[in-house]
């Protein structure tokens, strides 16, 4: 099995109709980024089609929190926010062996907003999460690149 971190947004850059100034730098600057973006979905891609078992993870902004804070998952790539580096190693781990994660794209953010940090309380520290039921909840094929190719999501 492949897990692949790329980023949300990665469909983002040329979707018609998408107001960039309401969406994050890495979108809003993709061209003066060197295109990052296009090219980690023109990764993602290939890897959809290596035939290799995949799950691609695509973290909104990345932070230097704990892990702990509660998730949201999403697909179609619509969503923005923040998620600790530490709970997207995490996930990516238990997505190495759920059979749930396999043939999966999905972003993840937690619920914490941009203006508010995150910290634990050494002397309540939050429970492990179980990211099987976050998993089981994913659809196969939903990438995001709908809205790029004028074709509806599968639901």
């Amino acid at each position: 099995r492949f897990v692949h971190v790329s980023s949300a947004g990665v469909t983002r850059p040329e979707r018609p109709g998408l107001d960039l100034s309401k969406q994050p730098p890495a979108v809003r600057m993709n061209k003066e980024l060197g295109s990052i973006l296009t090219y980690k979905l023109k990764g993602e891609d290939l890897i959809r089609e290596s035939g290799v078992p995949y799950t691609i993870v695509r973290p909104c902004a990345l932070t230097e929190e704990p892990a702990g804070a509660d998730l949201i998952f999403e697909q179609g790539d619509n969503i923005t926010g923040k998620i600790s580096r530490e709970e997207v190693a995490r996930l990516c781990v238990a997505a190495l062996a759920s059979p749930s994660a396999v043939g999966k794209t999905f972003e993840v953010k937690s619920t914490v907003p941009f203006s508010e940090p995150f910290v634990i309380d050494p002397s309540n520290p939050p429970p492990e999460k179980d990211y099987e039921v976050y998993f089981k909840e994913l659809k196969d094929g939903i990438t995001g690149k709908e809205a790029l190719e004028g074709t509806p999501a599968l639901v």
